[in-house]
């Protein structure tokens, strides 16, 4: 097992950790979130207020010899809203 550094496009619902994808880079996750976000808008005058999350982090995972992530180095990653 190795412990590399990913970014990941974390998807947190109702403070947990629902969903996360790794992506080729910073620029790319934030593309991605922007890209969603705006999706998410059913109604464009009206802001999105639903439990939902996107955030984009570099961390520290543990992987498999088939490049499969098996667990967080540092824990959990932060879900706390803003």
């Amino acid at each position: 097992m190795k412990i590399i550094e990913f970014v990941l496009l974390l998807y947190i619902g109702n403070g947990e950790l629902i969903e996360y994808t790794v992506r080729d880079g910073l620029t790319d996750c934030l593309k991605t979130k922007r890209t969603i976000e705006r999706n998410m808008q059913i109604d464009p005058d009206e802001k999105y207020k639903g439990g939902a999350r996107w955030s984009c982090q570099k961390l520290h995972v543990e992987i498999d010899e088939g490049g499969n992530i098996l667990g967080f180095i540092d824990g959990v990653p932060a879900v706390g809203g803003k």
